[in-house]
């Protein structure tokens, strides 16, 4: 995590979300990569995977930011994106419109892996853009423990305040 996402941070992200942001996200991608990667090391990951977007989201942003920052990440690493890894399965409501309580059944079996990833004992690093109530990246990592991963670490740009992600 970069820091809390308010101020020049919360600016930033919302504008890599836009179309036109992938240069934006490919620069946080390096910075995050830079400041964050010897301790992302220390925990040997094998693979980096982004958390996904639904088509239809994807395709009215024009870009999916965490799989820009994830490529950044693995090219730190020097380890392999799987940018298709994992999938959302369903068109969920966006998480920003929902109550707390609701963003955990929002993404509820939003997520699926692909045919063909067997992540046998991998170490993973889940990649996503902010944490609000960590609903996302909770589902996100068990769809990848199921999968096979030993251990899933999240990463985010930022941290939404006064949540609790407990």
């Amino acid at each position: 995590m970069l820091g809390r996402y308010d101020g020049a941070l919360r600016e930033a992200v919302l504008r890599m979300k836009r179309k036109g942001g992938e240069p934006l996200a490919t620069a946080l991608g390096e910075f995050i990569a830079r400041m964050r990667g010897e301790g992302l090391a220390s925990l040997r990951p094998d693979v980096v995977v982004p958390v996904p977007m639904h088509w239809r989201r994807r395709l009215a942003r024009g870009t999916n930011s965490p799989e820009v920052l994830a490529e950044r990440i693995a090219g730190k690493l020097r380890i392999p994106v799987l940018k298709r890894a994992l999938r959302q399965i369903r068109n969920t409501l966006p998480q920003k419109d929902l109550p707390i309580k609701r963003r955990w059944q929002n993404v509820r079996g939003a997520f699926g892996l692909r045919a063909g990833y067997d992540l046998g004992g991998a170490r993973v690093v889940l990649v996503d853009d902010v944490l609000t109530t960590g609903a996302t990246c909770s589902e996100a990592a068990g769809v990848l423990k199921k999968g096979g991963a030993s251990h899933v670490a999240a990463v985010v740009l930022a941290r939404a305040l006064g949540t609790d992600i407990s």
